[in-house]
């Protein structure tokens, strides 16, 4: 964490990528073993926002994350 950011490495490529500290959130519940339909519950518990709108930016997240190469399909799929 740098602040209220995370930085994730892309150690290969050489690059940085930011979250968010909503992205990070993300990242956290990945990373304690949560999928895509859980972490859309908790944040929508914890954020005071749309089930919709919070369902499709942690798609949205999750989509780039898999297309940079940071986050494998059976990361959410557990």
């Amino acid at each position: 964490m740098i602040g209220t950011e995370m930085v994730l490495l892309d150690y290969d490529r050489g690059i940085y990528y930011g979250l968010n500290p909503v992205g990070a959130r993300v990242w956290q519940l990945l990373s304690d073993g949560k999928n895509e339909s859980e972490i859309v519950e908790l944040l929508a518990e914890e954020y005071d926002a749309e089930r919709a709108a919070i369902a499709a930016d942690v798609a949205a997240l999750l989509r780039e994350l898999r297309e940079r190469g940071l986050l494998t399909e059976t990361m959410t799929r557990r």
